[in-house]
């Protein structure tokens, strides 16, 4: 009864805070002490927290307040320097370990040293996440879960298309990857897991390159082939990719395509990047191969033994696009390529330059979900500084919706679904239809 916890996340209001004023006066039903547990402190309105210093400042003899918060930087100073500050920090992972296997032992449990650690993994440092997570896996596999089973439970299950992926967007294979996607999202799996599956497969090859092997998230087997890998290409290509999937947004659940567009922007913007000589590798020298399940991934190079054997064969010369030579368009996505992934991505073959003049220039969009996107977005503004830049002088920049022209086509015998078929590759073989003859009997019409 003198334990009150209140969240701060939905009660964050001036009216909450002087409800708590008034009840922290009253004296505690048995113990000593009345203590007051204040969720995401850091959620409190400017007004709330200003009231709550009121009681901070001379807090009644029976009264401790706890306030916790994950983002300690957002509370007021003035709240703060009238506290003590306890920085929590997450259990490592070998003791989480050692601590599930003390369990597992007590209680008969047999699971080996890898499950142990796949499930202090995901606990990410919470010792009472990993214990419930054990307490699910007795209760739904038995005492002796197998390391594929915990796997499946834990929804670690490796997609080996996320290594295939990241070697696709390290060659800037934008066709390749944007097929693998398509793949993937007709599977029906997790978009945001399996973006993180890449992040994470990027993030330990370049940790790897980097030598830090201990801070790799893998056995040590696995590991030193991330390690191997790395070594095969360049720590700035690299971070390029690791960084466009990373910042991937997720967060806005109206994004067509199922919300799989923002990887497929990211996908886009490092394509880009390695067509304009930033890129690192190209699909002939470098091979994914990727074991699923286990986390062991490994990366060999691969000649092209083809052009080898046949030396009259030559290599296609990569023209290289100066910035003079470059569109008022593709000269607005470079300058803002390091600062607005997002931006760049969205102008990425969805609009054109229609007119420049009077101080005024249009873009022409091809759909309408680009041009509402882009104005419903903070992209306005953005774009005016942006051109401006560019082209050394003040201008405004207007939207419009431009579609493209279509070739018109000879309407096909049969409606929109037999066009369909045709444009999968059906062929007609025939034709029966039943009439109605003189007589009122029915008769058939084959062709």
């Amino acid at each position: 009864m003198d334990f009150i916890e209140q969240d701060a996340a939905s009660h964050n209001s001036v009216d909450d805070i002087r409800q708590l004023r008034e009840n922290v006066v009253l004296t505690p039903m048995a113990g000593g002490k009345k203590v007051y547990l204040l969720d995401e402190v850091h959620m409190l309105s400017k007004g709330a927290e200003n009231a709550l210093l009121k009681t901070l400042e001379e807090p009644p003899e029976h009264i401790i307040f706890v306030l916790a918060t994950t983002e300690a930087h957002k509370v007021e100073p003035t709240i703060i320097s009238r506290c003590q500050r306890f920085d929590l920090r997450r259990i490592p992972l070998s003791a989480i370990v050692d601590r599930l296997a003390e369990i597992s032992r007590a209680e008969g449990y047999s699971l080996d040293d890898v499950a142990l650690e796949e499930i202090g993994r995901s606990a990410t440092g919470s010792l009472r996440d990993a214990i419930n997570a054990l307490e699910q896996l007795i209760t739904y596999y038995g005492q002796s879960p197998s390391l594929e089973q915990v796997r499946e439970a834990l929804g670690l299950a490796t997609d080996a298309r996320s290594a295939e992926l990241a070697r696709l967007a390290l060659a800037g294979d934008l066709a390749g990857g944007l097929a693998l996607i398509g793949a993937v999202r007709d599977d029906g799996a997790d978009i945001k897991h399996f973006c993180k599956q890449v992040v994470g497969y990027l993030r330990n090859l370049l940790l790897a390159k980097t030598g830090a092997l201990d801070a790799i998230d893998l056995p040590r087997e696995a590991a030193e082939q991330a390690k191997e890998a790395g070594g095969q290409l360049e720590r700035g290509r690299i971070v390029e990719v690791l960084r466009a999937f990373a910042l991937a947004d997720f967060r806005d659940d109206s994004l067509a395509s199922g919300g799989w567009l923002p990887l497929e922007l990211a996908l886009m913007e490092i394509a880009s990047e390695a067509r304009t000589g930033r890129g690192g590798v190209t699909p002939s020298t470098l091979q994914v191969q990727a074991t699923a399940g286990d986390g062991t991934v490994g990366l060999e190079p691969s000649l092209d033994r083809e052009m080898e054997a046949s030396p009259g064969i030559e290599a296609p010369a990569q023209a290289e696009v100066s910035a003079g030579e470059m569109g008022l368009l593709d000269r607005v996505r470079q300058a803002c390529k390091d600062t607005d992934r997002q931006l760049s991505g969205l102008l990425n073959g969805s609009c054109e330059v229609k007119s420049e003049e009077g101080g005024v220039v249009t873009l022409g969009f091809y759909h309408t979900f680009h041009l509402e996107r882009i104005e419903s977005g903070p992209y306005g503004k953005r774009l005016e500084e942006l051109f401006s830049s560019v082209l050394g002088r003040t201008v405004r920049v207007a939207f419009e919706h431009s579609p493209r022209e279509r070739v018109a086509r000879p309407a096909a015998k049969g409606g929109h679904l037999v066009e369909a078929a045709r444009q999968l590759g059906a062929r007609p073989i025939g034709r029966t239809s039943v009439k109605g003859g003189p007589d009122g009997e029915p008769r058939r019409d084959e062709s």
